[in-house]
């Protein structure tokens, strides 16, 4: 900026109109503080073109004629609202090429009313800012109460160490099958599975190993079952199965292969009365759904009546009972 812009600069401070100096092109060179309240803010360096609403064509018309003038023109700018702003300009050949100076003619109601106007519009975009933000920030904060939420649902129904779905999270999908296979009049089976003299295994080896022997089994029997089924640890060393949509043969076949695949992991248990590895007992229930609410109690009873069979009948092998009447037990001494 030359000396001379900042004397002018100086002297049209003095004036209480708004008033402002440009280049040829419409750039600010220098604003007085009446202009900069009346145009808002900092506006060196822009070009008033940026300030008002008036046609560019006219504009650059207004341009030409004020920069040529030698004394005061006329001239009507549109503010951004398209009402009429009276203005006077003149060129100031002093420089080559000339800047144009021109002022915003006294209308004080006109020039009140648009300074408040523009004062609310501007107070109205920080407020429209300030509550873009705190929404911005609310659904941030809503998106991760929803993760946290969802992350505790997940830790509330999972068992920390094998995770496997917990006893809650099993009695609950329990709840789900029992209905649909109400609806459809198609059998489900439950499965309680116990790794057999897992205390002694514990005296022998240690919790630490114990802990890892569980995560094993479970591994096993995930491995084995369908996507839509169910696999829980229900207590302890003991896991529980809902096999949806299965009857006496499918279910049977899911717990051969279970195991197979725990028999050939071959972890050792020394203790054991039954064999030198880790090895299972089973009962299982084929259960038909009715109408009213599901028995829980009893249809674990009559899993857990099954298994207390295969204990009794020698471990490592499965027994199979039927909800909700009593039938021969099946068992397999694998």
């Amino acid at each position: 900026m030359s000396n001379f812009t900042l004397d002018i600069g100086a002297w049209i401070d003095l004036l209480p109109e708004p008033t402002l100096v440009m280049d040829p092109q419409g750039n600010i060179v220098a604003i007085n503080s009446s202009g900069r309240e009346f145009f808002g803010g900092s506006v060196l360096d822009c070009n008033l073109r940026e300030l008002v609403a008036t046609p560019a064509e006219k504009l650059k018309k207004w341009l030409l004629l004020w920069q040529q003038a030698a004394q005061m023109v006329p001239g009507t700018l549109r503010d951004p609202q398209g009402q009429k702003i009276e203005v006077e300009a003149v060129g100031i050949h002093r420089c080559q090429p000339p800047l144009i100076l021109l002022r915003v003619l006294r209308q004080p109601r006109f020039l009140r009313q648009f300074i408040v106007q523009r004062q609310q519009f501007e107070q109205l975009q920080q407020q429209m800012a300030r509550q873009t933000a705190l929404i911005v920030e609310l659904q941030q904060r809503q998106k991760q109460l929803e993760a946290e939420n969802h992350h505790l649902q997940e830790i509330s129904q999972q068992d920390s160490l094998t995770k496997l779905a917990n006893r809650c999270a099993f009695e609950s999908y329990l709840r789900l099958v029992w209905k649909e296979a109400a609806a459809t009049h198609t059998p489900f089976a439950i499965a309680l599975l116990d790794i057999d003299h897992f205390k002694r295994y514990n005296d022998t080896y240690g919790h630490l190993a114990g802990d890892r022997a569980l995560q094993q089994v479970a591994h096993a029997i995930q491995s084995q079952v369908q996507k839509a089924d169910l696999v829980a640890r229900y207590g302890g060393e003991e896991f529980v199965l809902l096999l949806c949509q299965s009857h006496h043969d499918a279910a049977i076949c899911i717990l051969e292969r279970i195991f197979n695949h725990i028999r050939s992991l071959e972890i050792p248990h020394a203790s054991s009365p039954v064999k030198p590895y880790l090895t299972v007992s089973a009962g299982i229930c084929i259960a038909t759904a009715t109408p009213r609410d599901c028995p829980i109690s009893e249809v674990i009873a009559t899993a857990d009546a099954a298994l207390y069979e295969a204990k009794r009948s020698g471990r490592d092998r499965y027994v199979l009972q039927t909800y909700a009447w009593m039938s021969a037990p099946i068992s397999s001494s694998q």
